[in-house]
């Protein structure tokens, strides 16, 4: 199933949960370098905009909402001192980043959902929960439509798809109505995951995975389950009984079943005997659908509410030279259509590539933290996308700083040098810097010596 070819049904809106404390952990371990130029850590927001992106690439939602943890411990916590145990204290430089993600959802028109003593998990599950269909009643009323969705403000059908890092989610996938969109690795290798997707890949549907997991445990989040019991086994148990609650109902009625399946002596002994730790992993890794929240569908759709001079100038102000273009483009692709007016993307004037490279040179000069100048660094160091207002900021900025002559008389003469090299290549002598590394080499190692 391609993540690139998810459509809509034509009379319904999609609604994109983001896992966003599960996404921003994934992303600062996978980009650990990423940092300014003065060495402020941005790898996790990075990541977190490089996803929505994609997600609106993809995925085209109509809304889309985060979901946060809060640093206050959750009830899991205080029915099981040990939950999470084995993980580090969460670092300064993330808790920094977290903290700065909720600033740029903002500027990205994404509304923000947690409650103390409630995991970002326990949100999604709720929201989730309330955009159910309610049952018809013995009277046969119902308030919701009963084929699946509840309705929007515009009157038409919602799906949900919830992106995480975590495969925990999947437990809250039903059909196509609910599906999860998750990281296979790295922020950017991506699958969707429907009801038959799940099935794929474990063998039992979405539902059994709380079971899956009380069984087996979940080292990550320090969940025992029942010591003994790894991964087939756990499938194998399910696959054959279903549930917890079925397999020890079997269990204790009629335990002749576990040796018709095959199910070895140990093993039945194993779950007598961890009864207790069973149930009590099985409710750990249980997502909560019933936390104190009253999630409402947002009235206006995402890129309506996003601010996107704001966004832009986060993205500058945290050195990420290329997502405000990218943004831009995942607009243009998404269509202006419903955008306020002020949220009309101006129109870049290409450059010829003499007066580029001139502009770029010029930046360099004016701030060599830009390495490589591209220009989508003009564009956001003088916030406009006209040529001639960029050379007039840039020159400015130039002459301010009194580094015309750096300019006109050292970099602007080596332009047409720096083009041609790049052309035709460069002649180098591979003996003569084989022996210098050589010579450098032997001179530092006796220097050492020396000290």
């Amino acid at each position: 199933m391609s993540s690139r070819n998810v459509n809509k049904k034509e009379d319904g809106e999609r609604l994109v949960l983001l896992d966003a404390h599960a996404i921003i952990h994934r992303a600062y371990h996978a980009l650990p370098d990423f940092a300014t130029s003065d060495g402020q850590p941005t790898g996790a927001l990075y990541g977190l905009v490089s996803m929505v992106l994609k997600i609106a690439t993809d995925l085209k939602p109509d809304y889309m909402i985060a979901c946060y943890d809060l640093p206050k411990p959750t009830y899991r916590h205080e029915v099981y001192e040990n939950y999470k145990a084995g993980r580090a204290k969460t670092d300064a430089t993330l808790v920094a980043q977290l903290e700065k993600s909720k600033e740029v959802c903002e500027a990205l028109g994404i509304d923000i959902y947690s409650h103390e003593g409630f995991e970002a998990d326990d949100i999604l599950g709720t929201i989730v929960e309330q955009l159910q269909p309610l049952k018809v009643s013995s009277g046969g009323h119902a308030t919701i439509a009963q084929h699946g969705y509840r309705m929007t403000k515009n009157n038409k059908e919602i799906e949900i798809v919830i992106a995480s890092g975590d495969m925990d989610t999947l437990q809250l996938v039903n059909d196509k109505k609910v599906q999860v969109y998750t990281l296979k690795k790295g922020i950017t290798d991506t699958i969707l995951y429907d009801e038959e997707k799940v099935k794929e890949r474990f063998g039992f549907g979405p539902e059994m995975i709380p079971s899956y997991k009380g069984l087996r445990g979940d080292p990550s989040d320090n969940i025992v389950g029942v010591e003994g019991i790894g991964d087939k086994t756990a499938t194998d148990l399910i696959k054959n009984f279903g549930m917890i609650e079925n397999i020890y109902k079997i269990l204790k009625k009629n335990p002749k079943k576990f040796k018709e399946k095959g199910i070895k002596p140990r093993i039945f002994e194993l779950l007598k005997e961890k009864e207790e730790e069973a149930r009590f992993s099985e409710m750990l890794a249980t997502i909560r659908r019933d936390a104190p929240i009253n999630f409402q569908i947002p009235e206006k759709h995402w890129k309506e509410g996003l601010n996107l001079e704001k966004a832009k100038s986060l993205f500058a102000e945290l050195q990420f030279r290329t997502l405000g273009s990218r943004l831009e483009e995942v607009l243009r692709k998404n269509g202006k259509e419903g955008l306020p007016e002020k949220l009309k993307i101006e129109e870049k004037e290409e450059p010829i590539d003499a007066e580029s490279e001139e502009l770029k040179t010029a930046l360099w000069v004016v701030d060599s933290n830009i390495t490589n100048p591209k220009m989508e660094d003009v564009w956001n160091f003088t916030h406009t996308q006209k040529i001639n207002v960029a050379k007039d900021l840039i020159f400015g900025e130039l002459k301010k700083r009194e580094s015309q002559f750096v300019f006109e008389e050292i970099e602007c003469p080596l332009i047409p040098i720096v083009r041609k090299m790049g052309e035709y290549g460069v002649l180098i002598d591979k003996k003569f810097l084989e022996n210098l590394n050589k010579e450098y080499t032997m001179r530092f190692e006796c220097s050492n010596i020396a000290k």
